[in-house]
């Protein structure tokens, strides 16, 4: 097994534990957050933190989808030309998706370190904590894609 593959399935593993934790977190913050709306009071924080919990399960969440192949997946083309054609589609699929995903963790961590000066409205924290969850999910994505790309090297 490589050093990617299992880096990939350890960091796998920590992402489905902290997607477990934040589902569980914006599941109790909403509630409590009904609650507190029905007996006449606000709390103020709830819609915000629910917010950036939702774009960082969003993101983490999909990069366990592609580590479990739960995407739909391009099999038509390449098995209509042979197995030879579609590992070099497969490979070449690869390679474009990990160009993608090391621009945007690029660029997502460049944004996230400029966001540090801006707050959140109603916590007060820079905005580059709940932006972090772009790059850093980018980064789990070029993690999972040099894993398929180290242990299928039959192209």
């Amino acid at each position: 097994m490589s050093v990617f593959r299992r880096a990939s399935d350890a960091v796998n593993g920590v992402v489905e534990k902290a997607l477990l934790l934040s589902g569980g977190a914006i599941s109790v913050i909403l509630f409590a957050q009904v609650v507190a709306r029905y007996a006449g009071h606000s709390l103020s924080w709830s819609e915000e933190v629910g917010r950036h919990l939702l774009v960082a399960i969003t993101f983490l969440g999909a990069t366990v989808a592609y580590k479990r192949a739960g995407f739909i997946g391009l099999k038509g083309v390449g098995a209509r030309l042979g197995p030879f054609a579609e590992r070099v589609i497969v490979r070449l699929l690869q390679i474009l998706t990990l160009s993608c995903f090391l621009a945007v963790a690029f660029f997502g961590a460049r944004y996230t370190v400029t966001a540090w000066e801006q707050t959140s409205s109603a916590l007060q924290i820079p905005m580059s904590i709940p932006f972090a969850s772009i790059p850093v999910s980018a980064a789990v994505f070029v993690l999972h894609v040099l894993s398929d790309l180290s242990t299928r090297s039959d192209a």
